[in-house]
């Protein structure tokens, strides 16, 4: 309720959230706030399990006849052609061009609402290309999930240098915007092991970009997220998988003791193949460690544990158990590895499901998966919306590794909220070649990288919990100038409470406004900063500008 938030969080009627445009609208309106978890159970659950079996149905139809290779020629010269005439049409500077992917589909906590105003060019790029086992590398469309890249990469013994988590996420996404994972304190982020880059630009050319032939454009294009021009597809780098994951539980009773083991097992001269961390209190945290291997004895056969089944426990619940009976270890078969988080969306699912990880749901209606983040977001209300972005938290930070006792202090202090997510990840130096991430400060000796660390929390603040005010604004503002003053970052899918200078200081804007400049990009894409401010309606700059 409006009298519930701080005078400051009022927003006058001009910069309100739209209204319901009849009657009909509003009811529905009304039900999807007032009834959210029978919607959840009742429509979105059973709308996502038809989802996933539709794309499942469409992959395998797809590998089996290996139909979308050859057409994706075509499909390119069609984005071409609607590019071409766009430009024909004299609407540069007039009406700026997007991709025609509905705004509810992504991944991200908010529903776009500058396509709009925009020109959509539809991209129908959905298929993987080609494996390439001598260069280990795979090329694909953009619009493959991680769901896609794990069915087809696992059975040939593969994965993507960087595998993302979520299954819903595409590759489009994570290569236009950004994705670590459990290895980058190896790779770095996603953009570590892109080979090459399809972008048609601007004018409709098909421009092939690598390190080497365009080393400019090649990297200013990780976090530019389709304002350079449209991806058509992409080549990353694969490794070597096996079967299963052994993973070890270190459980941490003091913070103390978590960074400094942390610290360690990140920055060794042989580091874990897979490196993580589950934070439970200001105190208490699990490591998880982990090495891709066989179940070739009996002895490891016994260790396998399938944590992805839909009767089991959610994943982060069984990790907790570390901190209670002690460290322990197991075998994971890799895909329910791979996307080890997807059934609980992280820990999400506790607040919009309560009790999905009782017994009798996950025996009864476990089997139907998680609810997707898209149907979420397209079932969302105004006024649930305006819940999300002032009573409830999506942050993802990344600052330098030696901040990390500090970090965990101030997330604690403005959100309260646990568990955190903790991802240790390189960040290389390239040089002349700056992007919009900085080259660090300083490297490890002998290295070309710093380490540096996500903290992620996702859920309710405990203030919010207790029926008490708390300051959206102010306490994420206050992250965001922590993450600047540490020579850090905000992964942008996240509600961003920047104003545009603020995200120019908090990114190197350099090279990508060379090459906005270079590659005709101005008056025919929005910026970065346009594309990832919170919808229309929830938040004006002028407000932001009033908060210290």
């Amino acid at each position: 309720p409006r009298s519930s938030l701080p005078k400051h969080l009022i927003m006058p009627q001009e910069v309100a959230a739209a209204k319901p445009s009849s009657t009909l609208t509003k009811k529905l309106f009304e039900i999807f706030t007032e009834y959210r978890g029978v919607v959840m159970v009742g429509i979105v659950l059973p709308l996502s399990f038809a989802m996933e079996l539709a794309g499942e149905l469409r992959d395998w139809f797809f590998r089996t006849f290996q139909v979308a290779p050859q057409l994706h020629d075509k499909r390119v010269a069609e984005v071409q052609r609607q590019v071409k005439a766009w430009n024909a049409s004299g609407q540069r500077g007039k009406k700026l061009m997007c991709t025609d992917r509905s705004p509810w589909l992504s991944m991200s906590v908010r529903t776009a609402s500058f396509k709009a105003d925009c020109n959509r060019i539809k991209c129908q790029l959905c298929d993987i290309l080609e494996l390439n086992e001598e260069k280990m590398t795979i090329r694909s469309e953009p619009m493959v999930n991680m769901r896609g890249m794990t069915q087809f990469l696992g059975p040939k013994g593969y994965q993507l240098a960087v595998q993302i988590e979520m299954e819903d996420i595409t590759l489009g996404g994570v290569v236009m915007g950004c994705a670590i994972e459990t290895n980058s304190h190896i790779f770095g982020s996603i953009h570590e092991t892109i080979v090459a880059y399809d972008i048609v630009s601007a004018d409709g050319e098909l421009l092939h970009v690598t390190k080497e032939n365009n080393p400019e454009l090649f990297h200013a294009l990780p976090w530019s997220h389709g304002t350079l021009g449209f991806l058509v597809a992409v080549e990353l780098k694969v490794i070597p998988i096996k079967p299963y994951m052994h993973v070890t539980y270190i459980p941490c009773h003091t913070k103390a003791d978590f960074c400094q083991k942390m610290q360690a097992y990140a920055t060794a001269d042989k580091p874990p193949s897979f490196l993580e961390a589950t934070i439970y209190s200001k105190e208490t945290s699990v490591i998880m460690i982990a090495e891709p291997t066989d179940a070739d004895t009996a002895e490891k056969k016994q260790m396998i544990h399938g944590v992805n089944y839909f009767w089991k426990p959610w994943y982060y619940l069984h990790v907790e158990t570390a901190l209670s009976k002690g460290g322990f270890a197991e075998l994971i078969p890799i895909r329910h590895y791979q996307h080890r988080f997807t059934r609980s969306v992280f820990w999400e699912l506790r607040d919009m499901i309560p009790f999905g990880n009782d017994v009798w749901y996950r025996y009864l209606l476990g089997w139907l998966g998680a609810p997707k983040v898209s149907l979420m977001k397209l079932t969302m209300t105004p006024q649930i919306r305006r819940e999300v972005i002032y009573k409830h938290v999506v942050q993802d930070m990344i600052v330098p590794m030696d901040n990390m006792s500090e970090a965990i202090d101030k997330f604690h202090e403005w959100f309260n909220i646990y568990p955190l997510l903790f991802f240790p990840v390189a960040v290389f130096d390239h040089g002349k070649h700056e992007g919009f991430i900085r080259n660090p400060p300083k490297c490890l000796p002998g290295k070309n990288y710093q380490m540096y660390f996500n903290l992620g929390a996702y859920g309710v603040p405990q203030l919010v919990r207790e029926k008490q005010e708390w300051d959206a604004i102010r306490n994420l503002r206050a992250m965001e100038h922590y993450a600047r003053d540490k020579g850090g970052y905000q992964l942008v899918y996240t509600d961003l409470f920047h104003t545009r200078d603020e995200f120019r200081s908090m990114f190197n804007h350099d090279l990508y406004d060379r090459m906005r400049a270079k590659y005709n990009a101005l008056g025919a894409f929005p910026e970065v900063f346009d594309k990832v401010k919170p919808e229309k309606g929830l938040i004006s700059e002028e407000m932001l500008k009033k908060i210290k």
